[in-house]
Formats: C-alpha cells, sequence, structure tokens
C-alpha cells in the first residue's frame, strides 16, 4: 500500500482533518516525552473537574479538548476514569442535569453515556507560580481546581446505576 496514492483517494475535507491528526498526534509525542523527562504526571482526585484532550474521535463520541469530572483516580496509575460534561440540556436520559458547578462556568450537564478511562497526560493542566490547576477562568483571570459536591456526584453515580440496569 502506497500512503500517498491512499491519501489522493481521500477527499479534501478528509485529507484536512488527517492532517490535523498527525499535528496532534506529534504535539501529543513531544508532551508525552516532556511529561517523561520531568517525572509528570497530574495529580487528581475523584469529583475534580479537569480539560481532556479526547483527540480526534469517530461519530458522536467527544473530539479535543473538552471538560470532564474525574469519578475514579488512583495515584499510582496512569489512567483516570472520566464522565464529560456539557453546556447542552438533552431530553435523553444520558444526559443529566447536575446543577451550577462552583468556581466552574456554564458546564451543567453530564454526558453519562460517554464515560472514558483516559491516560493522566491527555488531563490539560495550567501552570501558575509553580502549580498546576485544571481551570482558568477568562472572565475574572483566576485559576482554580473545581469540584462537585458530594450531592452532584450521587446525582451521577445514580444515574449510572440506573442506566447500567436499563441497558439489561
Amino acid at each position: 500500500m502506497n500512503i500517498n496514492n491512499e491519501l489522493r483517494k481521500l477527499a479534501i475535507n478528509q485529507q484536512q482533518e488527517l492532517e490535523k491528526w498527525f499535528i496532534e498526534q506529534i504535539y501529543k509525542l513531544n508532551k508525552i516525552a516532556i511529561n517523561e523527562k520531568l517525572n509528570y504526571v497530574p495529580f487528581v482526585t475523584r469529583k475534580q473537574v479537569i480539560w481532556v484532550d479526547f483527540g480526534v474521535n469517530i461519530g458522536q463520541e467527544l473530539n479535543h479538548s473538552h471538560p470532564a469530572v474525574v469519578l475514579y483516580s488512583r495515584p499510582n496509575v496512569g489512567t483516570v476514569l472520566v464522565a464529560p460534561l456539557t453546556s447542552k440540556q438533552n431530553e435523553s436520559d444520558v444526559v443529566i442535569n447536575i446543577g451550577k458547578i462552583k468556581d466552574f462556568e456554564g458546564f451543567s450537564f453530564c454526558k453519562i453515556d460517554q464515560l472514558r478511562a483516559i491516560s493522566k497526560l491527555r488531563i490539560q493542566t495550567k501552570k501558575y507560580e509553580n502549580k498546576y490547576y485544571n481551570n482558568f477562568n477568562r472572565k475574572t483571570g483566576e485559576y482554580s481546581n473545581p469540584e462537585l459536591s458530594t450531592e452532584q456526584m450521587n446525582l451521577i453515580d445514580t444515574a449510572i446505576q440506573e442506566l447500567k440496569y436499563k441497558s439489561k
């Protein structure tokens, strides 16, 4: 198989999407190399709201940078389980309203049908004054590490359990 011949068979928009994907992959490989050299892995705990680079995906999967809540994390493990957050209300039973998130504007819904185990290297942190933060508020210019309340986490946990039983 000749890759140049295969690329020419694709539509222009597909070629452009593939080019973006290659650029993202190169960026991620460089990020991994730098993080390994620095021995840096983001430390996150359950309830934290983080920004995740979900990459280029297929169909209805989330793409690129998106906020998510950490459902499960262990310090010495390189992956975490997350549930993506969205600003869009949906009438389906897989997008639940969790209400306003303290120190995090615009995202009040959780997509429980798109739970994902991700590498901690997909977490986008910001370094400011030698501390890492999960969020930067463009309106206020402040850095923060927002978290969901226990009540909000209970809503998510309950909805996941109910979805589990509905799919049987």
